[in-house]
């Protein structure tokens, strides 16, 4: 009897053995670059992204981003301007003003790309005792409404996927102080650090926790790019792990699984967000992309995190050929045959200039149904 491509997902999640593994490979960047330089395969042609899954017969990559919690002031006010490919973000608090500067060229919009930072917001202590100082009338600003049209939309066509980002720490590393600066601001003032930190944590808990709970998702990703040198282990145990523990333990006793965005180098990391408690690892990557290959994950996880992806982007690219391509896929089949711990995927994604026959190769190798 057949399952749909929703049931297959969700049987993976819940543990329970498929005739035939899932497949659900990122496409939107690639799909994007097609339609805008007009080279879309003639077997495709006028299809949507999602049609063009269809098409594979992959199980569709339902990602909802909006959901992603950014703070918001009361008593601020944000402004932005944009000077060629820079923009300025300011951020104005009655004490202070503090900017963030970001750059991003015509040609980053037109494949989707976001744009990199230049600066940050959070330069000194000054600034980070303005935020303390004002975060009583913070609070989360995130759409949970939207993503019941998209469930609705997909259907029994795929699993979709909530997405909220970053923890409250490494939001505050990525996207206010920048990776190397909080390192410098945890030596200089390591107290002022913690304590914002501290309170950003008890904002997600009291205007995040409950939406969850009563949301209709049944995946959440929470947690993002990892990476053993970036995010140590003795960084990871002290900010991000008692949080984890704590959001992963809530979630599934609201009946929630929940992935980490696993598209970085995390060996060092593997036993960590074991103890998080996280269902699932979402993009997950494997050699030649970092060091560890895919029967590395399997044999550390034993089968308690699903491990969504094991197909680096570079696969699909011409440069790569096609003969080890083939290889490759063989021999992950071969690998995940009888288990049901696996999802076949991309990371992160499927790039612009990868080859049509590939993810031809892809679908008729693992099963799909290819042409629906």
């Amino acid at each position: 009897m057949s399952i749909t491509r929703r049931e297959a997902m969700t049987a993976v999640f819940e543990g329970r053995p498929l005739d035939k593994l899932p497949v659900s490979v990122r496409l939107d960047l690639w799909h994007k670059d097609l339609v805008s330089s007009g080279c879309v395969p003639k077997a495709i042609t006028g299809l949507s992204q999602e049609e063009v899954e269809d098409y594979l017969g992959f199980a569709r990559a339902a990602r909802y981003r909006k959901s992603q919690p950014a703070f918001r002031f009361r008593s601020w006010e944000e402004r932005a301007v944009t000077d060629g490919d820079v923009t300025r973000h300011e951020y104005v608090f009655p004490e202070r003003v503090l900017a963030k500067e970001t750059a991003r060229s015509a040609e980053m919009v037109r494949q989707g790309i976001k744009g990199h930072a230049l600066s940050y917001p959070l330069k000194e202590r000054a600034d980070y005792d303005v935020m303390i100082a004002h975060m009583e009338d913070a609070y989360l600003d995130f759409d949970l409404q939207g993503f019941c049209e998209l469930d609705e939309a997909t259907g029994d066509a795929g699993l979709p996927l909530l997405i909220l980002g970053s923890c409250p720490a490494h939001g505050l590393m990525l996207g206010w102080a920048g990776y190397e600066n909080f390192y410098y601001h945890r030596a200089d003032f390591g107290e002022t650090v913690d304590l914002l930190i501290e309170q950003r944590e008890r904002i997600y808990r009291r205007d995040l926790w409950p939406a969850l709970r009563d949301s209709p998702a049944y995946l959440i990703l929470h947690g993002v790019h990892f990476n053993t040198q970036m995010t140590p282990p003795p960084v990871f145990e002290r900010y991000f792990l008692p949080y984890f523990r704590e959001f992963n333990q809530a979630m599934h006793e609201f009946g929630k699984k929940v992935l980490f965005h696993a598209d970085a180098e995390m060996g060092g990391l593997v036993r960590h967000v074991m103890e998080a408690g996280f269902d699932g690892a979402d993009c997950l990557a494997t050699a030649p992309l970092v060091p560890q290959r895919l029967e590395d994950f399997l044999e550390a996880w034993q089968g308690k995190i699903v491990c969504w992806g094991g197909l680096p982007s570079i696969l699909f690219d011409p440069s790569f050929p096609m003969s080890s391509f083939e290889k490759y896929v063989s021999h992950m089949i071969d690998l995940v045959r009888k288990r049901n711990d696996f999802i076949f995927g991309a990371s992160d994604n499927v790039m612009p200039g990868a080859e049509w026959q590939r993810l031809l190769f892809l679908a008729k190798a693992t099963g799909c149904a290819v042409g629906g």
